[in-house]
């Protein structure tokens, strides 16, 4: 462990306690960063280890049926949320070969994705994870928190589905005529936090065990086409 990080005490998953953070000088209030090395880009998913990955594969899989979990590139179709670029496709013909090819633009967040480690920075201290600054990304060349950290290995576990929405929709009708107005108000274009309690609450009434190292998919219940 590299840095301050090796003076603070870790539970039985390598976990400091919340009150331990940061665990480096200098570095942004709660952040964990150094806990998996000063040079770590790939932050929780250290948590996948490969002991970890065969468990859920042995334990966990049982049909073999796959269901996708992307969202069509071309799902978002008058306009980009945020003002963001659609997604764009030229299709063209190779004469004399009976061949295609294609090219695609599109901005990421046009379709489901993962934000990497590089695309949004503790906003006060104008950092990136483990402390990169935006003159180390913009750097010549710089690969630093890139998302390539990740594709390496892939990411692979043991996924649990939190379906809060039809758990918030149950808490709705439950509670009639006087539900939660949080619940009932709850807004997917505006800051709305799903409290964690929330969620400890919707797994209870699922009654879905979690694990270390989970991937935790939430369903909050909004779909746009």
């Amino acid at each position: 462990m590299a840095g301050s990080s090796a003076a603070i005490k870790l539970n039985e998953n390598g976990i400091p306690d919340f009150d331990a953070l940061p665990l480096r000088k200098g570095d942004p209030k709660y952040s964990a960063w150094g806990l998996y090395g000063d040079e770590d880009e790939l932050g929780t998913l250290n948590r996948l280890t490969d002991e970890r990955v065969a468990e859920a594969a042995k334990n966990e899989i049982k049909t073999g049926l796959r269901i996708s979990l992307n969202w069509p590139l071309n799902a978002q179709k008058d306009s980009g949320f945020f003002n963001r670029k659609l997604f764009h496709q030229d299709l063209f013909a190779k004469p004399p070969r009976c061949v295609n090819d294609d090219i695609w633009t599109f901005n990421t967040q046009v379709s489901s994705q993962w934000d990497g480690l590089r695309h949004y920075a503790y906003q006060k201290a104008k950092k990136f994870y483990n402390g990169v600054t935006m003159e180390d990304i913009h750097a010549e060349g710089s690969e630093v928190n890139g998302i390539q950290a990740w594709a390496q290995k892939g990411i692979v576990g043991r996924g649990i589905l939190v379906d809060h929405h039809s758990w918030r929709l149950e808490q709705i009708i439950s509670k009639k005529p006087n539900p939660d107005p949080r619940l009932v108000n709850f807004d997917h274009f505006a800051t709305t936090p799903i409290p964690l309690e929330d969620i400890h609450a919707c797994l209870e009434s699922q009654g879905t065990e979690i694990k270390f190292g989970d991937i935790l998919f939430i369903r909050s219940g909004k779909v746009f086409f």
